[in-house]
């Protein structure tokens, strides 16, 4: 009994799978287009990003302004309504990223340039307290996915900001069209006072809260991934393994 060829063939899987999963980012195809993603997926997130981070305004979304941007209750509204299809499958599960508590326990609303606080500069930047941390989405994209940096570098005291350091800003948007470096909207009310709504400000890296009615811009994401599907690459050397592994299954009938 040939052991052999079904070994390769799970070792073949694995290593698939290990090219792939470091990937921060992986393109994802919403309508059946050839060539072009609509989204991707962040695997350290577990979230999926529309690949336009302005899409109310190159979809033209009618209640948004001139400049895609709308108040709190019409972008949450928005995104929860988007749906795309390629012809076979929906995709219709969309919302606006979500803010958690940095130290995943409980909210610190008072401010911060060095990360430790909710309220501030460098939420989850490298080099602050919760460096990585997980629990603000826009947050970790800016600084770990992405690389950008806060005006202030993180500081070991509370309110001190010696001048903006070198770089920062939104200097990299990766593989998303659109961005900007303006207020986005979260999904998440500001709890200490009725009205607000936290938001993350692209041009600097700070995260506030501001009054829902103000205008901001939005952009969706979706919970998990919304279509596993294994990429161009990726079927290629699923291709190429198979035959080998064919190949090497020929081989061993021939000699027998």
């Amino acid at each position: 009994m040939n052991t052999q060829t079904p070994l390769i063939i799970t070792s073949l899987f694995a290593c698939l799978v290990t090219g792939t999963a470091h990937a921060a980012l992986q393109g994802r195809d919403l309508n059946g287009s050839a060539g072009s993603f609509e989204a991707y997926y962040d695997t350290v997130l577990d979230i999926t990003w529309l690949a336009d981070a302005n899409y109310a305004k190159t979809s033209g979304h009618i209640t948004s302004g001139a400049d895609g941007s709308m108040n709190w209750a019409e972008a949450n509204a928005w995104a929860a309504n988007l749906v795309f299809t390629d012809g076979v499958n929906v995709y219709d599960n969309w919302r606006l990223p979500v803010v958690g508590p940095i130290n995943g326990l409980s909210f610190n609303y008072s401010g911060s340039l060095n990360g430790s606080t909710d309220n501030g500069h460098n939420i989850s930047a490298p080099g602050s307290v919760f460096a990585g941390s997980t629990a603000n989405e826009m947050a970790h994209l800016f600084f770990n996915t992405l690389g950008n940096k806060d005006l202030c570098a993180p500081a070991t005291s509370i309110g001190f900001c010696d001048g903006p350091q070198a770089g920062w800003g939104l200097t990299n948007e990766g593989p998303f069209s659109n961005m900007r470096s303006d207020l986005y909207w979260t999904a998440t009310a500001y709890e200490p006072r009725a009205g607000e709504a936290w938001d993350f400000y692209f041009g600097d890296g700070s995260q506030s809260s501001n009054l829902q009615g103000a205008t901001f811009h939005a952009w969706a994401v979706s919970t998990g991934d919304v279509a596993a599907i294994p990429e161009a690459d990726t079927w290629a050397m699923l291709l190429v393994g198979l035959g080998l592994v064919r190949a090497m299954v020929n081989r061993k009938r021939v000699a027998l």
